[in-house]
């Protein structure tokens, strides 16, 4: 299907010169030398431009205050979740370091408790496991039930 050139010129200018290759330039610099529509046309879409640009927008005073007010919260809200963020980080690394250091030693000590009660070594490494993982359950549990949880849904 062949496409009216004059119609083809209009969406080039529209474009304005931008994300245009070097052929469809030249095409158009040429058509627009051959065309006085279309150069008409061109002239009219860059004094539009040129108005445009000539007119000054300002923003309303109370748009502005508003607008600050809003972005002064988001930065606000930005700089607590960045806080909250930092003592779970914190609270993680030192419940790690601690788990790490005093887990050895809660082992040898359910195993000596295992062999002074004269329970079987499974009997005492089940209990080492519950004796290990409770305050966990126990503190999943309490923020569960209080409704603590990491997204802030209440703002």
């Amino acid at each position: 299907m062949i496409r009216d050139p004059h119609q083809q010129a209009r969406e080039l200018i529209v474009c304005g010169g931008q994300d245009l290759t070097d052929s469809q330039q030249t095409w158009l610099h040429t058509h627009l030398d051959g065309c006085t529509s279309c150069r008409d046309y061109a002239q009219a879409a860059e004094q539009v431009v040129r108005s445009l640009r000539s007119v000054p927008v300002a923003a309303d005073l109370a748009l502005v205050r508003i607008t600050q007010r809003r972005v002064r919260l988001r930065a606000r809200q930005l700089q607590q979740r960045q806080e909250r963020m930092w003592l779970v980080w914190m609270s993680c690394l030192l419940v790690g370091l601690s788990a790490a250091i005093t887990t050895p030693f809660l082992w040898r000590g359910c195993q000596w408790l295992g062999e002074w009660a004269r329970v079987s070594a499974p009997v005492w490494q089940v209990g080492f496991v519950v004796f290990w993982i409770s305050p966990a359950l126990v503190a999943s549990l309490l923020f569960l039930g209080r409704g603590i949880h990491l997204t802030d849904t209440q703002g």
